[in-house]
């Protein structure tokens, strides 16, 4: 369901509609990646070995519609317990439930939270480097390949260690249109990150994380 398995498959057991996804390659100086987006929409349907603490939506400034959207497209496919509220990083950074976020990132970049998110990606799992004036796709060692500007958006997910059953996501914009598409992702062609750990989106395309 899009987290890391903090037991080994003989230990886990599968409820209705888990998505199981055998990942493998090389482990060496990779980032350690523990939630990815490719199993969308779960984590938001099950949850992590049959227990799902519900989800919180939190939307940021602006963003009210899109968060609406997608609160709805997650009722429609089966998620409950569905929460929204107004941005606020003491929310995400002591989570009790699995969390989406859903801002532009000109309200989050001079967040201390997130900034340490990208600098330990070593640990959180997030191959693409969002700055104030560009988003930047990562390879597998975190090295910059290209750059995105006007029209980028991006969904990330991370999590506190294997086995978190509340793992974050972002789905953020460098404008209004970035995050736009990315939420048109979401709801209407889920297919296109289907076994992705994150992507980026630009205009039409949909840029899968790590970069090969």
């Amino acid at each position: 369901n899009g987290i890391m398995t903090d037991v080994g498959a003989t230990q886990y057991f599968p409820t209705d509609g888990d998505k199981i996804w055998w990942d493998y390659h090389l482990w060496g100086n990779i980032p350690f990646t523990p939630a990815v987006i490719g199993s969308f929409p779960q984590p938001f349907l099950n949850g992590y070995q049959g227990k799902n603490s519900g989800t919180l939506i939190l939307v940021g400034k602006g963003c009210e519609e899109l968060a609406t959207s997608l609160r709805d497209y997650l009722h429609e496919v089966g998620v409950e317990n569905v929460e929204v509220q107004d941005y606020e990083e003491e929310l995400v950074a002591d989570r009790s439930k699995i969390t989406l976020v859903v801002a532009l990132w000109e309200e989050l970049f001079q967040s201390g939270f997130w900034a340490g998110i990208q600098k330990n990606r070593d640990k959180t799992g997030w191959f693409a480097e969002l700055q104030q004036e560009a988003f930047y796709s990562l390879n597998e060692e975190a090295e910059r390949q290209k750059t995105y500007d006007e029209g980028v958006g991006a969904i990330l997910a991370t999590a506190m260690g294997m086995g978190d059953p509340t793992p974050l996501w972002l789905v953020t914009g460098l404008d209004k249109k970035g995050i736009t598409n990315a939420i048109e992702v979401l709801t209407n062609h889920e297919e296109k990150i289907s076994k992705n750990f994150g992507v980026i989106i630009y205009d039409e395309d949909v840029i899968s994380l790590p970069v090969q």
